[in-house]
Parts: structure tokens; C-alpha cells; sequence
């Protein structure tokens, strides 16, 4: 079930280039990891909303779709 949470969402800040190249790594590690866990909070919240029949077209149950909701953004 985690595939269809996890997938690399591209980060584009404005600009890194005044930064050491350390903390520039580390500043867009760090807003990349954020758009992920945001992203992932969202997919859960409308995997939530779907009923039966939107469920079963996407091959999972119910069940299965409650314990995918119910962890937190940080886990994968």
C-alpha cells in the first residue's frame, strides 16, 4: 500500500546558490522531506473518503484503507 502514498514529489526553491553547500543540501533535504510528508497527509485524507465501490477499483478494502489512514505523515 505505501507505493501509492510514496513517490518523489520535486522541489524547486527559489534560490539555494547564497547558501554554503552544506546547508543548501541540508535546507532542500529538508523542504523536499516536508512536500513528502504533506503530500502523504493528503493522499491518506482522501484515501479516507473514498466508499466501497471507489475502493474496490483500486483493489484494496476497507480495512486495509483504515490502516493506511491512521498512520502518521512521517511513516511510510
Amino acid at each position: 500500500m505505501s507505493h501509492i502514498i510514496d513517490r518523489h514529489i520535486p522541489c524547486n526553491p527559489t534560490r539555494t546558490s547564497d547558501l554554503p553547500d552544506g546547508l543548501g543540501r541540508l535546507f532542500l533535504a529538508s523542504v523536499q522531506t516536508l512536500q513528502l510528508w504533506y503530500e502523504r497527509a493528503r493522499q491518506r485524507r482522501c484515501l479516507a473518503r473514498l466508499d466501497e465501490r471507489l475502493l474496490r477499483d483500486i483493489g484494496i478494502d476497507r480495512i486495509t484503507a483504515m490502516e493506511e489512514v491512521s498512520k502518521p505523515f512521517w511513516r511510510c
